[in-house]
């Protein structure tokens, strides 16, 4: 497992009440993210562009969703 990585919300589906998505990494492969790893209140989405954190785990038994995001935090953006 890796820690405190930073990507950016490549695309998220929202269906039905539950979401998942994929989070980009520079460098790296895509990363699998589903709903109920992201940590907030309310409503769990992200948004194509948001900037995030989050810890990553790897199961390569797993085809599709072999690197998923978990502990998922969206990054405030200063101006």
């Amino acid at each position: 497992m890796r820690y405190n990585i930073k990507g950016v919300c490549k695309i998220f589906h929202e269906e039905e009440g539950w979401g998942w998505g994929w989070i980009s990494i520079e460098g790296e492969d895509d990363v699998w993210v589903h709903f109920s790893s992201i940590q907030m209140d309310g409503f769990k989405s992200l948004t194509k562009s948001d900037v995030v954190s989050f810890d990553l785990e790897e199961n390569l038994n797993l085809k599709e969703q072999s690197r998923r995001a978990i502990n998922v935090k969206k990054l405030v953006k200063f101006k």
